[in-house]
């Protein structure tokens, strides 16, 4: 669902018509992916490998690993018996160790790691990635604090638009739900460059309503949508 040139550029001009109308300065942001997502392989093999191996022994298909090594047990054969334990300790570490290992690099898999990735931990990554950019991206630094930030990531169909401090003193999180439903929708689809046209049209028209245009109006930011490679 990558974007290609032809849809960089209806971006760019839904921006410069939308802006036109407002003393706001709306700016896009589009990721692949908000990021590798690193630590979800390493979290499923850490409790893979530690949850696994108990089922036998919660089964109970495992107590005679123990009795079979530790029968006949007596003063006189604490050195056989301590080895019995330590290979079986052994073995343990050894299966845990291998578990850790394929589990790591099954849900290291894009496919995998995307479903087995909560949904929470992608929108706090979604979240902090488009905090980023707002700053990144100079939006905090316009004239009259009207910045907003549009940043949609596709793979994982999360979708942020943070206003700067002079927006949100007249446009609440509530207004922008509508500018939200239309980007997401259009990545659902399969057409993000749609949805990001209906998307800065909708904002541009609540901007337009609270910020309307004056004579000075100087364009304070680019209006070609950017890309954001995913963070580690």
């Amino acid at each position: 669902m990558l974007l290609s040139p032809e849809d960089h550029e209806r971006i760019q001009q839904a921006t410069q018509a939308a802006e036109a109308g407002t003393r706001g300065e709306i700016v896009c942001v589009v990721a692949n992916e908000a990021s590798h997502y690193m630590e979800v392989p390493l979290a499923w093999a850490a409790v893979g490998s530690l949850v696994l191996p108990l089922l036998p022994l919660t089964l109970g298909a495992a107590d005679s690993w123990f009795d079979d090594g530790l029968r006949g047990w007596s003063v006189a054969h604490v050195a056989a018996s301590h080895s019995t334990v330590m290979a079986v300790l052994g073995g343990y570490a050894l299966v845990q160790c291998l578990l850790f290992i394929l589990i790591a690099l099954l849900v290291s898999i894009p496919v995998v790691r995307r479903a087995m990735t909560p949904g929470l931990i992608r929108r706090g990554h979604v979240h902090q990635r488009a905090m980023e950019q707002f700053y990144a991206r100079d939006l905090h630094l316009t004239r009259e604090r009207t910045g907003v930030l549009i940043y949609a990531s596709l793979k994982d169909r999360m979708v942020e638009v943070i206003g700067d401090i002079g927006i949100n003193a007249k446009v609440g999180p509530k207004d922008w739900r509508e500018v939200i439903v239309r980007l997401t929708s259009g990545i659902k689809a399969g057409r993000p460059a749609d949805g990001f046209v209906a998307a800065i049209e909708t904002c541009g028209r609540l901007l337009a309503t609270h910020f309307p245009t004056d004579l000075a109006n100087p364009n304070e930011l680019p209006d070609a949508i950017a890309d954001d490679p995913p963070s580690s």
